[in-house]
């Protein structure tokens, strides 16, 4: 009886694990995928290794250029719209309970974190921190110094988002792989 307890309890856990890395994966094989400037600070970590800590130009908003909602407050889960334009995806809309829809535009899903710009608010889309392999924190370092580093940002449906890949001038230099 005890053993039954436990191999269900075992079978469980491997399946929530199983949903999650699958949910992940799937979300980084969709083809939803817009690739935006970063600003890397921060490269190593004593404790948690190299990593960076990346700044998009769609984090910190004007509320008086967005459509939808402007009276958000910090820790509101908000939907910002996004659209491309020349080349750069920039802000166009604010929802807090969904997505502003505007053609050809993608929402991401994010919470509004601190500001102490007035007329602005920043939110933070769970993109900010990016795990990199041991000793590879610096080559990004030196791409975001020219001015060169991009992130590609894999969408779901539901406005969550993953980074997918890292871009310097050269190309793409790192993927995102299940493992």
């Amino acid at each position: 009886m005890i053993a039954l307890r436990i191999l269900i309890v075992l079978v469980l856990q491997t399946a929530v694990l199983g949903g999650m890395i699958f949910e992940r994966q799937a979300m980084l094989n969709g083809s939803r995928v817009v690739t935006l400037k970063v600003v890397p600070i921060d490269p190593r970590d004593m404790f948690r290794g190299d990593y960076v800590t990346l700044h998009y130009a769609i984090s910190l908003l004007e509320l008086g250029k967005l459509q939808g909602d402007r009276d958000v407050k910090e820790g509101d889960t908000v939907f910002v719209t996004i659209s491309q334009k020349n080349g750069m995806w920039s802000p166009v809309a604010l929802g807090r309970e969904r997505a502003v829809v505007v053609p050809g535009g993608i929402a991401l899903r994010g919470k509004i974190v601190p500001s102490w710009q007035s007329g602005f608010v920043r939110v933070d889309y769970g993109i900010e921190s990016y795990f990199v392999p041991q000793g590879t924190g610096h080559e990004i370092e030196q791409e975001s110094q020219k001015g060169d580093l991009s992130a590609d940002i894999a969408v779901d449906a539901k406005g969550r988002s993953a980074i997918k890949a890292m871009r310097g001038k050269a190309g793409v230099f790192y993927v995102e792989g299940l493992f």
